[in-house]
């Protein structure tokens, strides 16, 4: 897991990278400390970035990610937020729509051939 300490950075990496995860935490949330050991086994192995951001050393993250409570996370594929949860994490879910975007590859989708019409 990295830990951003640096908000632009972290920004970055999560609109750059192909699928990555953000994971939102404040200190002192027993939440928090039980999520983020699950989030590194059931998601480390996968490769995929999962970027720590801190709330309280980060005070920008609320309002730029728009979270009201900790702990957050959000999946990033291809820059976009595609999925997000807070507090009560479905971590299966969360394994299941990494593995469809990791199964579908980081092309990006060709709207125009998908939507044409077969005449």
């Amino acid at each position: 897991m990295i830990n951003v300490t640096d908000f632009q950075t972290g920004l970055t990496q999560l609109q750059e990278a192909p699928l990555a995860i953000a994971y939102i935490s404040m200190p002192n949330c027993s939440v928090c400390v039980s999520v983020k050991p699950q989030l590194i086994k059931r998601l480390g192995p996968t490769g995929i970035p999962l970027l720590h951001f801190d709330a309280a050393a980060l005070p920008e993250v609320a309002g730029s990610f728009q979270v009201l409570t900790a702990p957050a996370i959000l999946l990033y594929a291809q820059g976009k937020e595609v999925d997000r949860q807070a507090r009560f994490i479905d971590f299966n879910r969360l394994e299941t729509e990494v593995k469809n975007y990791l199964a579908a590859g980081s092309a990006p989708v060709d709207y125009a051939a998908l939507f044409a019409s077969e005449e």
